[in-house]
């Protein structure tokens, strides 16, 4: 957290996930309301009970949905612990009918809805966002035409995660300007974690955002701030500077904002303000 501060991070979802028991992923969920508590920077938890199938439900994979429906879900709403509900929605993991069902159980809860979609295959997890009116839908590397037409009528976010991409070296992006050009507004963010994605640097993303998926800087800027704040439910507080909002401001040592995509490997963030307070200066 400490890290993703000092490189101008200010607001950051955490999802759990791989705890794949009820006890695990309350601990995950758990951690993540102290450490909020503890330091600057804000965090959002999102429950991903549904992120993998335990082995002991490699065979039967719709009990261990009734295990996420049934008992860890409500679980987690109990305690308070999520203000979002994601599920990966992928070949070999949840299929389009598992995790609507999933998120549907969530949605009955009070929970806000987010889904892994089209990240390897395009499987429809971009229309079931589309169907549920979920927040934002993440990765949407193999999303279809339709998929994209379908999360602009809807109005859905896409998340996109250009970080995850490059470190599994696959062959192509995200279609991130076939979205924009659909009308579906784009956010970035690093998916920062263990198994795909070591990175929580958002300024190597914002590179990698006008390298690979072919964003003109202002175009990040904005994916990066006002859409990845509406992707996370706070536009109304955070994500721009206007007045009533909360005053959490990143001030770069740069000549221009297209400097901030250019030069990479470097930190450039000579202050942080997070609720008109500063909390880094360097």
């Amino acid at each position: 957290a400490a890290e993703m501060l000092r490189q101008g991070t200010t607001t950051a979802e955490v999802k759990s996930g791989y705890g794949l028991t009820t006890a695990d992923e309350l601990k995950q969920l758990a951690a993540v309301r102290d450490l909020a508590g503890r330091q600057p920077l804000e965090l959002v938890p999102t429950f991903l009970g549904a992120h993998a199938i335990p082995e002991e439900y490699r065979d039967r994979s719709d009990d261990y949905v009734d295990l996420v429906c049934d008992e860890m879900l409500p679980a987690v709403q109990e305690a308070g612990l999520a203000e979002f509900c994601d599920v990966f929605c992928e070949e070999g993991v949840f299929d389009v009918g598992q995790s609507r069902r999933l998120l549907e159980r969530a949605r009955e809860l009070g929970l806000g809805l987010k889904i892994h979609a089209d990240e390897i295959r395009s499987l429809g997890g971009a229309e079931l966002a589309a169907e549920l009116r979920a927040t934002s839908a993440d990765h949407l590397v193999a999303v279809s035409d339709r998929g994209i037409a379908e999360l602009a009528r809807a109005g859905v976010l896409a998340v996109l995660l250009p970080g995850t991409t490059f470190n599994l070296r696959e062959g192509h992006y995200a279609p991130a300007r076939r979205l924009i050009a659909a009308g579906v507004p784009v956010a970035l963010a690093t998916d920062f974690n263990p198994g795909s994605c070591p990175c929580n640097s958002l300024q190597l993303i914002m590179t990698l955002a006008c390298l690979y998926l072919e964003l003109r800087p202002a175009e990040v800027v904005n994916a990066v701030t006002i859409n990845a704040a509406h992707a996370l439910g706070r536009g109304h507080r955070v994500g721009s500077l206007e007045p009533g909002k909360q005053a959490d401001i990143v001030i770069f040592d740069a000549p221009n904002y297209e400097y901030l995509c250019y030069r990479f490997g470097t930190n450039l963030v000579y202050k942080v303000i997070k609720r008109g307070r500063i909390v880094v200066e360097q």
